[in-house]
């Protein structure tokens, strides 16, 4: 009997791609049903075409021939439950469970390595990352792997955290800050019936100029070299990017400044973004509304700010209108309705 010659390359890729469109079980039993039908040869020849090992086929025949004793109206899949693919218990068992003794050496070690705040017992913190925990591991005689160990600590509450920068020194009311909110939200409802236009005016993240390195790769086609130590003297300057955001139109403005974010930069990005940008699509305008965050060189309390406002507002031969919004609140602090008139703003 001879093997048999396989069918053509458009008929091979249609079973391949078929296939895959099946959970694993439809998968073997595929293949199985298809080597059947080839008969001798078929199966060598569907393992080479759809990828699969010998045995998942010989697993799918058996598997055919048990459903010999299912209901023809409802064949049961392999797992037993028409919504599971794989058979309960399959797979690997937890690393836990493959070597007794390894979560008590795990509680001993992170209670060796971990601290915890005297004032909340809930908080702790560790020295231990995922490599060193597996290496304190591997000394007390058992073995794991780097993402083993961090998922044991995943599962122990130790995660990858950061501060979090919210705490405000001195006292913030929620009420207040929802009110500002809502004072704003409100500024700029009318100022868009009157067709004011409504800028938003701050600094993104400020950048030091010079040969010093910076985290992160990049396509270039030579190495690009740089001082090995950051210090301060051997930079050239600060590029200090400010934004001017037109609310309407969904348009910003950026002006970079190479010195100091003073006030009298502020008002020079604001005067150069609308001279430049915004005044023509604002032609019969006599007044603009400017939203500021409460820091900076912006501040609300400060006179220097205050003082180039009348000039800028002088220079623009415009009535400037100006809101702060309120800074931070502190943690713990419930800013559901601050949020929704925020959004509400936006």
């Amino acid at each position: 009997m001879n093997e048999f010659p396989g069918y053509d390359q458009s008929h091979e890729a249609f079973m391949r791609l078929y296939c895959r469109s099946l959970p694993e079980d439809h998968r073997r039993r595929y293949a199985a049903l298809e080597a059947l039908k080839i008969g001798f040869g078929g199966i060598a020849y569907v393992a080479r075409v759809l990828g699969m090992s010998r045995r998942t086929i010989y697993t799918g025949i058996r598997e055919l021939e048990e459903m010999n004793h299912d209901d023809p109206q409802r064949p049961r899949r392999p797992s037993g439950n028409e919504k599971r693919i794989h058979r309960p218990g399959g797979g690997r068992r937890q690393v836990t469970q493959r070597q007794p003794g390894l979560e008590e050496t795990l509680e001993d070690v992170l209670e060796a390595h971990s601290a915890g705040s005297p004032t909340d017992e809930t908080v702790r913190w560790t020295d231990l990352k995922p490599v060193q925990l597996a290496q304190q591991v591997l000394v007390r005689g058992y073995q794991i792997s780097r993402n083993t160990a961090a998922k044991l600590l995943a599962r122990a509450g130790y995660r990858r955290r950061s501060l979090r920068k919210e705490l405000i020194t001195g006292h913030v009311d929620p009420h207040e800050r929802d009110q500002q909110f809502r004072h704003i939200a409100t500024l700029r409802r009318q100022a868009r019936a009157r067709g004011v236009p409504v800028l938003c005016v701050d600094t993104k993240k400020k950048e030091v100029l010079g040969h010093r390195h910076r985290r992160g790769p990049c396509y270039s086609t030579d190495v690009q070299l740089v001082y090995d130590h950051d210090y301060r003297h051997l930079t050239t300057g600060i590029l200090v990017p400010r934004g001017v955001y037109d609310y309407r139109d969904n348009a910003g403005f950026i002006t970079l400044g190479t010195s100091r974010e003073t006030s009298a930069f502020v008002c020079d990005a604001i005067a150069l973004a609308w001279h430049e940008d915004r005044a023509e699509h604002y032609p019969h305008t006599r007044e603009i509304l400017l939203t500021f965050d409460a820091g900076g060189a912006n501040a609300a309390r400060s006179l220097r700010f205050k003082e180039d406002l009348v000039a800028l507002s002088r220079r623009l031969g415009l009535r400037l209108r100006v809101a702060h919004y309120p800074r931070t609140p502190p943690s713990g602090t419930p800013l559901s309705t601050a949020c929704s008139a925020k959004s509400s703003a936006a």
